[in-house]
């Protein structure tokens, strides 16, 4: 039977996000353990710019709020959101006339606004970056305009965190520019705050809000990596400790930007380097690891039964898009168990992966035959896809890449030896193989594989056809399973009984 995107009755969530420094509207196709955004926006308002001298929200900020902020409550109208969560951070939190402004946005939405305290803020910033890696254990830390918090996690579990008065925009707007006066108050808050200490020497630190993001983007970029994706890019401390020193002495006009960075987030660069410069001096993580999840995601984590915050987020992912985009209902555990005799010594992390590709397997079948491969391989890299590393994801899209006859000369896998060493790079060329084969004999129709079964022997590729199926035999089946020995230094044997 085939599917189409009606097959998922999908329920579209959203969240508002009022910052000390921007207001942010996401839209995600549904309340789901893998989230997938479908609409972005952000918009600079500042409401906390010089808060701490007048006690009161920015005048301007509030005005450039108002204006953006019908636009959030039409469109969300238009979209259908029944479930929508709107929340407000540190500035609303602060001014004396913040209740004035949340009872505003009430009226303006219909709905009531959640006023998050320190302790809650910083909870389900933490569950953010829980929900993105399931086992993250370290330190996380949300920059915001209006404050950063620091939260120790262990193992994917919340263990206790707090609020420092260090928002790049609430620093900014006391200090202006001034680099000694920025460093002096960044040391003394820090120096100031004795629970500190217990964060001290674990190998992870988690880095998200916006500002920290555009550092990881702004260094992605000067580094030549091959993959554009800030969720989980990762940096070890020595180098971001170096690169955040350059980028904290610099002034905004000499920042090396390119067009991933508005002009207004580079005014927040050179400050939230300092901060970040500061706070691996004094925590001393091993690396540095970029989440694209944040309060907003934990918002929706936490709203979830326990048996789904413990589901695996990438499965339920490749699932929902097999689901929406596979020729037929997706085979994924007959493909998984037909292929597994050939990856005997997995481990249980490629195992996960190995499902994921199964998952994938049919994706690309409405593309072009001349362009299938690589266009899946691109698209599988640019998934918005969490808990897995850009190497896990590298090793995913090849082997997808390879199950569509993906050519192993093309200059397109510039990105595949920038990632991968050997051993991964062959186990993806060789599940892509395997699946080639499959797919070639059953037709796509995975239940054809029952009368059938692949094995393989130090010397040998064995490949078992029951004689009631040896009609689906042919010279394509025969020249796939030889392209997998021959991968494999073997060489091959098809029986029919």
């Amino acid at each position: 039977m085939a599917l189409n995107s009606k097959t998922l009755k999908l329920k579209p969530v959203g969240v508002l996000d009022i910052g000390s420094n921007s207001i942010r509207l996401v839209v995600y196709q549904s309340r789901s353990r893998a989230l997938m955004p479908v609409f972005n926006e952000r918009v600079i308002c500042g409401i906390g710019r010089g808060l701490q001298k007048t006690g009161r929200l920015d005048p301007k900020g509030v005005k450039r709020a108002f204006k953006c902020l019908p636009r959030f409550a039409a469109l969300t109208k238009a979209m259908e959101i029944n479930d929508l969560s709107i929340f407000a951070t540190a500035a609303t939190r602060e001014a004396k006339d913040g209740k004035k402004f949340i009872s505003e946005v009430e009226k303006l939405f219909k709905r009531s606004v959640k006023q998050l305290d320190e302790q809650q803020e910083t909870r389900l910033g933490a569950s953010g970056i829980i929900c993105g890696t399931p086992d993250a254990d370290g330190i996380t830390g949300d920059l915001g305009g209006g404050s950063l918090e620091l939260a120790r996690v262990d193992k994917g579990i919340f263990k206790s965190g707090g609020s420092l008065p260090l928002g790049h925009l609430r620093l900014l707007s006391d200090l202006g520019s001034r680099k000694v006066p920025l460093k002096r108050r960044i040391d003394n808050i820090i120096e100031e705050t004795p629970w500190l200490s217990d964060m001290n020497g674990f190998r992870f630190f988690y880095a998200f809000g916006g500002a920290w993001r555009a550092i990881a983007r702004l260094h992605i970029a000067q580094s030549g990596y091959p993959l554009r994706v800030v969720h989980n890019y990762s940096m070890k401390a020595d180098i971001a400790l170096d690169f955040c020193q350059v980028i904290g002495g610099l002034s905004q006009a000499s920042l090396p930007l390119d067009e991933s960075i508005s002009s207004q987030r580079a005014a927040s660069l050179p400050v939230s380097a300092l901060i970040m410069h500061r706070l691996i001096r004094e925590l001393s993580p091993h690396e540095i690891i970029f989440s694209a999840l944040g309060i907003r995601e934990g918002i929706l984590f936490e709203r979830l039964k326990k048996s789904e915050q413990t589901s695996d987020p990438l499965i339920i992912a490749c699932h929902d898009i097999a689901i929406r985009e596979s020729r037929f209902i997706p085979g994924s555990n007959k493909l998984f168990n037909w292929v597994d005799p050939l990856f005997f010594e997995e481990g249980s992390e490629m195992k996960r992966l190995r499902l994921s590709v199964c998952l994938l397997a049919d994706i690309g079948w409405h593309e072009h035959p001349d362009y299938r491969a690589e266009q899946v391989f691109f698209r599988i890299l640019r998934l918005p896809l969490i808990a897995v590393t850009h190497e896990e994801k590298a090793a995913l899209a090849l082997a997808v890449y390879r199950r569509y006859g993906g050519n192993m000369e093309s200059k397109s896998l510039s990105v595949i030896n920038k990632l991968l060493d050997k051993n991964h790079i062959d186990w993806s060329i060789k599940l892509g193989n395997a699946i080639r084969l499959a797919e070639t004999l059953s037709g796509g129709q995975l239940d054809l594989l029952d009368g059938s079964n692949l094995r393989a022997s130090n010397k040998k590729v064995h490949l078992k056809v029951d004689r009631s199926i040896s009609s689906l035999v042919s010279d394509v089946v025969r020249n796939r399973l030889a392209q997998l020995a021959e991968q494999m230094n073997r060489s091959y044997q098809l029986s029919i009984k």
